[in-house]
C-alpha cells in the first residue's frame, strides 16, 4: 500500500530549455528515463544537504578540550557514581 501511495505523488515542475536539454543529455548517459533520473536526482541532493547540515563540526578548541579531557579525566560526580551503579543494577538483574 505505501507503494501505491509513494506512486501517487505528482510532482510538476517547470524547466528552462537548458535545463531540460541537460536533463536530456546525462539520463542519457546513466540510461533512465526521465522520471527516474529526476526521483534519483532529487534523492542524491536532499541526502547531501541533509548529511550536510547534520553533521556536528568541532573548532580547534573544542578538538583541544576533548584531548585534553582524554588525559585528564575530571573526577566524576556524584550525579555520574549514582548513574553507574543504577547502570550497573540494570545490567545484573538481566
Amino acid at each position: 500500500m505505501t507503494n501505491e501511495l509513494n506512486k501517487q505523488a505528482v510532482l510538476k515542475i517547470r524547466m528552462d530549455a537548458v535545463t531540460l536539454q541537460l536533463l536530456e543529455r546525462a539520463r542519457s548517459y546513466v540510461d533512465l528515463d526521465k522520471s527516474k533520473f529526476i526521483r534519483q536526482s532529487i534523492r542524491e541532493k536532499a541526502e547531501s544537504v541533509i548529511s550536510e547540515h547534520e553533521k556536528t563540526r568541532f573548532s580547534t578548541g573544542d578538538w583541544q578540550m576533548f584531548f585534553a579531557m582524554l588525559d585528564n579525566p575530571p573526577e566524576p560526580t556524584e550525579r555520574m557514581k549514582k548513574a553507574a551503579l543504577t547502570y550497573q543494577r540494570i545490567i545484573d538483574t538481566e
